[in-house]
């Protein structure tokens, strides 16, 4: 859904503990969902919840529909989005919002095209201010440079030289800018332009290893980790998957 922004939206049953690379709003479109954090305080029942970055919880979804947006820190949205839906100090922020909630079910139910949805988006967090919040211009440089290379597997020793930084302090920066460690980061990127070739071409494990996995128990691995569920069943349901140019 343009730069830095992905949306799904659909039924699902249980996610086990997994941790995203980005910034994630998790909304249940018709009935509250459970969820848990990491924390020690069990699981919660909610209808909206928006999580930073690097955070692991499970979600018990019980096979109802449900949205989630994702929002990269590298991206222009996170002003907006942060405005709209910001985290508490605590990190996690539990909320309820029919605006919001009545978007995901317009998506759900009408199944409108893409420029549609991005629009309709746009005007849910837009806060006439869209800018990229990574200043830091060594870590930018490392992201663009992933970014020209999707495909290549960048050890943290080479971005570090890359920019001039230690390896030691290429990684402490990386994580203080981005919210999320370099690896992490680093395999989110790899997942989404897995996603990218596999619209471009149906092929799993083409994709898979042309974005950068080794294998695809390795995607297959990482995708789990990343999303709390294996690939196969998500990508054989899925009625509709789009890109954005």
């Amino acid at each position: 859904m343009g730069p830095g922004r992905a949306l799904y939206c659909g039924p699902l049953q249980y996610l086990e503990t997994h941790v995203y690379g980005t910034s994630v709003l998790h909304v249940g479109v018709y009935r509250p969902f459970r969820i848990r954090l990491e924390d020690g305080h069990g699981w919660r029942s909610c209808r909206c919840v928006a999580i930073p970055a690097g955070t692991r919880h499970a979600l018990d979804l019980a096979g109802g529909i449900h949205g989630k947006l994702f929002v990269e820190r590298d991206g222009p949205y996170v002003p907006g989005f942060t405005e709209r839906f910001g985290p508490s100090e605590a990190g996690v922020r539990f909320f309820e919002d029919e605006e919001t909630i009545e978007c995901f079910r317009w998506v759900y139910e009408d199944d409108p095209n893409r420029e549609a949805v991005e629009r309709r988006l746009d005007g849910l967090t837009e806060n006439g201010l869209r800018q990229v919040l990574i200043t830091d211009t060594r870590i930018r440089l490392a992201i663009d440079l992933m970014g020209r290379e999707p495909d290549r597997n960048f050890s943290q020793n080479e971005l570090a030289s890359a920019v001039d930084l230690s390896p030691s302090r290429f990684l402490h920066l990386f994580r203080a800018t981005t919210g999320v460690p370099y690896r992490r980061f680093r395999t989110w990127k790899r997942l989404l332009h897995c996603f990218e070739l596999l619209h471009a071409r149906d092929h799993l494990t083409r994709a898979a290893v042309d974005a950068g996995f080794a294998d695809l128990a390795h995607f297959s691995r990482s995708f789990r980790e990343t999303f709390g569920i294996n690939p196969a069943p998500v990508f054989r349901h899925m009625e509709r998957f789009d890109i954005s140019p």
